[in-house]
C-alpha cells in the first residue's frame, strides 16, 4: 500500500480523511517558491499524492490570508526598475517555481478541488484554474492588476481563461483591467460554486466526498479528455516567463534612459 506523508510545517499541513487528501496552505506561495526547503517539500508531497492510488480526491485549501492586488503590487515594485543580477535570478527563480507548481496541480491523477476566498490576485485565480472544481467564498473578489502594473500576466491566465471562456472573453477581462466578483465568476465557470465563508470548508470537504465516491475510471477519463487541449500547458507557461523577462527589461530601460 502506497503511504503518502503527512506534512506539517510553516507553508501547508495534510490529513487524510477517508479517500479524501486535504492539503491546507498556511501562507501565499509567492513568498515562497524561491525557498528551495519548502518548494521540495511541497513537491515531493504533491508526486507522493500522484502516485497513490488510495488518494481520489485532493482538496487544496487556499491561506486564510490571500494575496490581494496591493500585496502583488508592492512585491513586483521591489523588482521593477532594479537590474542587479541576484534580483532578477531570484524573480526567475520563482517564475520556474510557479510553473512547476501549475504543472503539478493540472497533472495530478487524483480529481483536484480549490477552496479559498477574500480579495483575490488574479495570479491566484490562475493557480485555482490548474484544479479540476473551484469552490469559493461569496465576498471573494478577483482583483487583475495587470494594466497597473504594467506587465502581462502571469500563472497561466490567458491560456487558462481562453480555454474556458473563449479568446474574445479572455482578451475582454485582461485588457479592461477590471475586477470579478462572485456572481459573474460563477456566470463564467471560473468558479463552480459560491458559498458563504462560515460554510467553505466544510462544503468543500462535503463536496470532495460526493466526488471521491464517483467512479474514479470515469473521472480520471474526463480529467484527461479536458485536458488534451492544453497538452502543451508547459510550453505555453516557458512562453510566458520569456514575455514577462522581456517587458520587464523594457521597462528598465525606459527607466534608464
Amino acid at each position: 500500500m502506497t503511504q503518502t506523508p503527512q506534512a506539517n510545517g510553516d507553508l501547508f499541513s495534510s490529513e487524510r480523511i477517508e479517500e479524501v487528501e486535504v492539503l491546507t496552505f498556511h501562507r501565499h506561495l509567492l513568498h515562497n517558491l524561491t525557498d528551495l526547503t519548502a518548494k521540495t517539500q511541497l513537491f515531493n508531497y504533491l508526486d507522493s499524492v500522484s502516485q497513490n492510488p488510495n488518494i481520489r480526491v485532493l482538496l487544496v485549501m487556499a491561506a486564510p490570508r490571500r494575496l490581494d492586488k496591493e500585496e502583488y503590487l508592492a512585491f513586483y515594485r521591489e523588482f521593477l526598475g532594479s537590474a542587479t543580477a541576484a534580483d532578477q535570478t531570484l524573480l526567475k527563480r520563482l517564475y520556474n517555481g510557479l510553473n512547476q507548481f501549475i504543472l503539478k496541480i493540472y497533472n495530478l491523477n487524483p480529481f483536484v478541488i480549490h477552496a479559498g476566498g477574500g480579495n483575490t490576485a488574479f495570479l491566484f485565480m490562475n493557480l485555482s484554474l490548474a484544479c479540476d472544481y473551484r469552490i469559493a467564498s461569496e465576498e471573494t473578489v478577483f482583483q487583475n492588476p495587470v494594466m497597473e502594473l504594467g506587465m502581462p500576466p502571469k500563472g497561466g491566465a490567458v491560456v487558462f481563461l481562453s480555454h474556458l471562456l473563449g479568446p474574445a472573453k479572455c482578451a475582454e477581462i485582461l485588457y479592461s483591467g477590471r475586477d470579478i466578483l462572485m456572481e459573474e465568476a460563477l456566470e463564467l465557470g471560473i468558479v463552480n460554486k459560491v458559498v458563504p465563508r462560515k460554510k467553505l470548508k466544510t462544503t468543500a470537504l462535503e463536496t470532495a466526498h460526493a466526488f471521491a465516491h464517483k467512479s474514479p475510471q470515469a473521472l480520471f477519463g474526463i480529467k484527461k479528455l479536458l485536458g488534451y487541449c492544453l497538452k502543451e500547458l508547459d510550453t505555453f507557461l516557458e512562453y510566458e516567463n520569456k514575455i514577462l523577462e522581456h517587458t520587464l527589461r523594457r521597462h528598465n530601460q525606459d527607466q534608464n534612459i
